[in-house]
């Protein structure tokens, strides 16, 4: 399994409950592990909004769509979460951004900067997405060769 390469920043005036943090670092480690549809697609609530760019996703049927989509063309993907800000002391609403490296199957790297909005539910047995959304500059595409 991937693993995101860092610990997130949090801001240092801002209380923020251990299970924000857990679920951020654990959905990542999700994320870039392949093959793992139904545990990703776990992490959403039923009802869910999952926005990829221009992609619009909603409900479980629709991000799973999405989540194999997502790993047609790459054959690994790694992110790393610069900062996670929350929308106040102990919400379960932040906005983070980072970058992913895409290793594609047809060869070579892809390295892109990403921004986020998500909004956790901690209703159920564990935590949950009911809204995220990935903010992406699909035009700016930086491949490299590794």
């Amino acid at each position: 399994m991937s693993s995101s390469t860092s610990t997130p920043s949090y801001p240092a005036d801002i209380k923020v409950r251990p299970e924000v943090q857990a679920f951020i670092s654990d959905f990542f480690k999700l994320s870039d592990t392949p093959g793992q549809h139904d545990e990703y697609v776990d992490r959403f609530t039923k009802d869910a909004t999952f926005i990829l760019a221009s992609k619009v996703s909603k409900g479980t049927d629709e991000i799973r769509a999405t989540r194999e989509g997502m790993w047609s063309a790459v054959a690994s993907r790694k992110h790393t979460v610069h900062q996670v800000f929350p929308f106040g002391n102990d919400a379960t609403e932040v906005m983070m951004y980072g970058i992913v490296d895409l290793g594609l199957k047809a060869g070579g790297n892809m390295l892109s900067e990403w921004a986020a909005h998500a909004k956790l539910d901690f209703s159920g047995d564990k935590g949950r997405l009911s809204f995220y959304q990935v903010y992406l500059d699909t035009g700016a595409k930086n491949p490299y060769k590794k």
